[in-house]
């Protein structure tokens, strides 16, 4: 018997070895990982763009220009798009968006929108809405106004007697004194109709708006009052407090305070659960 029939004969008995069957199992292993290595390394050396890109890239063409991109703009679109991508996957590939503050904070917000398009729109019912109303009240109020008229005495020009002028005045415009001749220039207007109390405030300051706020309407002029630009008599014609507006009035107001509301809850939740997704680590800080 030849020693070419011997090893002939030993090969049924090899196969039947445990260790052979490890190697031709790991040898098939190897060759299905390396059939889709390969796979995955041409899909991310390809750039695809799709019909919804080209559609994508148009609408902000004809948004930005105006008018709809031509054969040779969307050709020149299409290459900056692949130009972007081929250095924006070179980069990835280098590591170099790592640790990149802006990168971090783009992909987070991009995540964000996405998270916020995937949101269900809601319609609630009336009494929803009515509940939401009474619990918000505070929005769907319209402020205090207040309708006057004033006489500026500057400090800047009379010094500490601005205030004692003032006071002298104030019997004359009582009396019938124009009070469009009285007092000094005013750099801003010398009569308001239905000012918001919050606007007196931006432009006089919060004591003068609170003194204002105080004074009952009235034909007699009362003073003087003090603003962050000098001193002032002021008669108020018409001082109208915060009013709530009827539910029928603001009923789309409310809807759309609602729905913005329970999106931003409906946002910050699935957010939450995908953080949730994550075990944080902090260096130097042990968390239970």
């Amino acid at each position: 018997m030849t020693d070419k029939t011997e090893q002939v004969r030993r090969w049924p008995v090899l196969l039947r070895e445990p260790l052979v069957h490890f190697i031709l199992a790991a040898l098939v292993v190897f060759i299905a990982w390396n059939i889709v290595a390969s796979g995955r390394a041409d899909e991310a050396r390809t750039i695809r763009v799709s019909g919804a890109d080209l559609e994508r890239l148009a609408s902000i063409y004809t948004a930005e220009a105006g008018a709809l991109p031509s054969g040779e703009d969307m050709v020149a679109m299409v290459n900056d798009y692949v130009r972007d991508e081929a250095l924006a996957r070179e980069a990835k590939r280098l590591g170099l968006d790592e640790g990149d503050t802006i990168v971090t904070r783009r992909l987070a917000q991009k995540m964000t929108f996405m998270v916020a398009d995937l949101a269900r729109e809601e319609t609630p019912d009336d009494a929803v809405l009515r509940d939401w109303y009474e619990t918000h009240a505070d929005r769907f109020t319209q402020p205090q106004k207040v309708t006057f008229r004033h006489v500026f005495f500057s400090e800047d020009v009379r010094g500490a007697s601005a205030t004692g002028d003032a006071e002298a005045m104030l019997g004359d415009l009582n009396t019938g004194k124009d009070w469009r001749e009285a007092g000094d220039p005013f750099m801003l207007q010398r009569a308001y109709g239905d000012l918001p109390l919050r606007e007196v405030v931006r432009l006089f300051g919060g004591d003068f708006a609170q003194s204002l706020a105080a004074t009952a309407a009235s034909d007699l002029w009362t003073g003087p009052i003090r603003s962050a630009l000098g001193v002032h008599l002021v008669q108020v014609s018409a001082n109208a407090p915060p009013q709530l507006q009827p539910f029928e009035d603001v009923k789309d107001a409310v809807l759309a305070d609602w729905q913005d509301q329970t999106r931003r809850e409906a946002n910050e939740e699935a957010i939450q659960d995908i953080i949730a997704r994550y075990k944080v680590e902090v260096e130097g800080i042990n968390a239970e």
